[in-house]
Parts: C-alpha cells; sequence; structure tokens
C-alpha cells in the first residue's frame, strides 16, 4: 500500500491467471485496487500537508497581529498620558521601531 503508483499501474497488477476482477483471481500479490482510489490518497495527503503549512502561517500571523497590537497599545499610553512632547514622541518611535524588527 506504500508502493508508488506510476502511469502505468492498473487494476490486476500482479495477476499471473489472466483473470478479469479480484473475484476470479487468486494469486497471491495481485492488486485489484482502482487506480482512481490511489489518485485519491494521493491528493488527500496533499490537501493535509497544506492544510498544515496553512495552520502554520496562521499561527504565525497571529502572533504578528498580537505583537503589532501591544505595541500599538503602549504607544496609545503614551499619547494620551503623556506629559514631555519630545521624549514621548521619541518613546513612540523606539516602540515602533522595536516592534518592527521583531517582525522581522
Amino acid at each position: 500500500m506504500n508502493e508508488i503508483i506510476t502511469d502505468d499501474y492498473f487494476p490486476g497488477k500482479g495477476c499471473d491467471c489472466e483473470a478479469r476482477s479480484s473475484y476470479e483471481c487468486g494469486c497471491e500479490g495481485a492488486d485489484w485496487t482502482p487506480k482512481e482510489v490511489y489518485d485519491l490518497r494521493g491528493e488527500v495527503m496533499a490537501l493535509k500537508a497544506f492544510a498544515e503549512s496553512t495552520a502554520h502561517l496562521a499561527k504565525s500571523l497571529k502572533a504578528e497581529r498580537d505583537e503589532a497590537r501591544n505595541a500599538l497599545m503602549k504607544i496609545e499610553d503614551l499619547f494620551i498620558d503623556g506629559t514631555d512632547i519630545y521624549a514621548d514622541r521619541e518613546n513612540m518611535g523606539m516602540i515602533a521601531k522595536n516592534a518592527l524588527e521583531e517582525t522581522k
């Protein structure tokens, strides 16, 4: 079942008794599985791999979003509660710079 199915595969491969279906065949090791089953198994495996990579990407994007949100909240706190405009503006710039460097 783990063997690689190639284009030359056909149901009944490995049959030596010239049967036309699995009901007529008594050969040990003959594979009567339709090629479509193997094709669909391959597609399912590819879709699972895609789903896993998409989930990983979604987690990564969520983490970046959370970091950006935290940086914006710190900047907002400085903007609202700040008293020294020049120092607050410099701190806001540093917060933004640090947040952007973390996402690289």
